[in-house]
């Protein structure tokens, strides 16, 4: 390997230094000094195309400035020979018309929101999403975000939070695109109830809500509640409806359940009791005959007996009884019809 020995002696004091130099060091300086100037050679060739590229997109940019600005927007009042009073009329006429249509679709939707509210008071189903939108909230609370996509209230997807009855409600007169807004907003909403009502189908089916009488005959002689025992005159609680009725009279199920017990007991007399699920039985007590055995599905309006005197009864009537995880209520608040 040769070597190379390099002195370097200073023109005023000091001492001569030597160093010793081989292959290696001297091809390393070449092989840094030839890379060094492929890179500078590089980037110089980069920033020219990239100088060039922004040259051509500023021509495009100011060409397009240019032609739109050369496009001139046709005047149908102009085009069609009208003079400016005539134009100012139509103008007026035509956002007339529009205000009207929009009083009328907002109308609409009043009514709409107002059954589904309806709707979901009968089934008690709540929306899915609570409204999360706050007309008056305090503090320094943050808010933001991008730019709408149309006007200042695009439509929020299927993810957003806001099911807000608040859009338009109130308000005198709601732009078009808070009309589209809302009806998607309530048409999503509905399609949720829906969706809901056949899952809370069966549960519904389930909770008593029917006269236990035939064709609605019968009225009430007792009601639930204390009252002066009819045998020994005491005040007891009464864990019943006691509806008069003629011997005979067909008892109906109230609601869709299963029969767990048909059976003669000391007080009550033929007694059949139906279990509906989610803790709720109802009570059918005195029956003169009764139609079904335990084990035996029923649905809501069903025949399961006959109205009777048997047991500890004053005369022919049914004894009807709702339960509600083992402790009786008032059956009255179940009965629609």
């Amino acid at each position: 390997m040769k070597k190379w020995t390099v002195m370097m002696i200073p023109q005023g004091e000091g001492s001569t230094s030597s160093h010793t130099l081989t292959d290696l060091h001297f091809w390393s300086v070449c092989g840094f000094i030839v890379l060094l100037s492929f890179t500078t050679a590089f980037f110089y060739q980069r920033h020219s195309e990239i100088s060039q590229r922004a040259t051509l997109l500023r021509q495009a940019n100011r060409a397009l400035e240019l032609e739109n600005a050369a496009i001139v927007v046709p005047n149908p009042a102009m085009e069609s020979g009208l003079s400016r009073e005539e134009a100012h009329q139509m103008e007026e006429r035509l956002r007339a018309e529009y205000e009207t249509s929009i009083m009328a679709i907002t109308s609409e939707l009043n009514d709409l929101y107002t059954m589904e509210s309806r709707a979901r008071e009968i089934t008690g189903l709540e929306p899915r999403t609570a409204p999360s939108f706050e007309t008056n909230g305090g503090g320094n609370g943050g808010r933001g975000g991008g730019p709408a996509n149309v006007g200042y209230f695009a439509y929020a997807g299927g993810d957003e939070t806001v099911h807000p009855p608040f859009v338009i409600y109130g308000m005198a007169r709601p732009s078009a695109d808070l009309i589209i807004e809302e009806i998607r907003l309530r048409s999503h909403s509905l399609g949720e109830l829906v969706a809901d009502m056949e899952v809370e189908k069966d549960r519904i089916a389930r909770v008593p809500a029917s006269w236990p009488l035939s064709r609605g005959v019968g009225r009430i002689s007792s009601k639930f509640g204390y009252r002066r025992d009819p045998f020994n005159k005491r005040v007891r609680h009464h864990d019943g409806l006691d509806i008069s009725a003629r011997k005979g009279t067909t008892v109906r199920a109230t609601a869709k359940g299963v029969v767990r017990e048909a059976e003669y007991r000391k007080y009550l007399g033929n007694v059949i009791v139906i279990d509906h699920g989610n803790g709720i039985k109802t009570f059918y007590a005195h029956l003169s005959s009764m139609e079904v055995r335990p084990g035996k599905a029923v649905g809501r309006g069903d025949a399961i007996g006959r109205v009777g005197s048997t047991g500890r009864s004053t005369g022919a009537h049914l004894h009807y009884e709702v339960q509600v995880k083992g402790r009786p209520v008032d059956p009255a608040k179940y009965l629609t019809d």
